[in-house]
This record gives structure tokens, C-alpha cells and sequence, in this order.
């Protein structure tokens, strides 16, 4: 009975992983906005400010104008997640003539210019 429950234990554990390693595939989505060198140099900086963070290493979820760091532990039947959203500088670009403001995509014409 014992060898058994561990059998399930095990197999949900595996699949538990399996499931969050395929959601992390495109958290960086299209950027079809962005020229490919740039959409690389963004990824690479977004992922170097994550992983000089000592309890939130892993980029978790990024948007137009944010991203998250954070990181998952699983001891046994506890699971614990922490993450911290950052917003991209200003003037980041995140669309056809957007930039992020305060972490907001904004229309390039309605930025303060003065």
C-alpha cells in the first residue's frame, strides 16, 4: 500500500514539473515590435537583472512595459512562490510608436517632451 501511494506521490510530482516547465517556453511572448537584435538584448538584460537576484533568479512573467522575478520551492506538501515585478526604464519601446512610462505602454505623441 505504502509502495503504492509513493507511485502516485511520484507521478503527480512529475507531471506537476512537466506542466510548469512548458508554461515557461515563451514568457517573453512575440516583441514582434522589436528588431531582432534588440528583442535579444532585451531578453538577455531582462534575464541578467533576474538571476543577480539571490531568491528570485528565475524571469516568471514579462509584459509590455514589466517584468517579474521570482522563484518556486516545493519541500514535500509545501510549495512557496515569491516573485517581484520591475518596471523596463522609460522610453523602453513595447509597440509601433509606444514607449513605457512609469511601466505603462504609452502612444510615443503623448509622452511629456518638456
Amino acid at each position: 500500500m505504502q509502495l503504492a501511494f509513493f507511485m502516485v506521490i511520484l507521478t503527480l510530482t512529475y507531471l506537476s514539473c512537466e506542466v510548469q516547465s512548458e508554461s515557461n517556453l515563451n514568457i517573453f511572448g512575440d516583441m514582434k515590435y522589436l528588431p531582432h537584435d534588440c528583442k535579444h538584448k532585451l531578453k538577455e538584460q531582462i534575464q541578467n537583472e533576474c538571476s543577480g537576484h539571490t531568491y528570485q533568479p528565475l524571469v516568471i512573467k514579462v509584459t509590455d512595459c514589466t517584468y517579474t522575478c521570482g522563484n518556486e520551492h516545493e519541500n514535500f506538501f509545501i510549495q512557496t512562490k515569491t516573485n517581484q515585478t520591475f518596471n523596463m526604464k522609460d522610453g523602453t519601446p513595447c509597440g509601433h510608436s509606444r514607449v513605457c512610462v512609469s511601466g505603462v505602454c504609452v502612444d510615443t505623441c503623448r509622452m511629456s517632451f518638456v
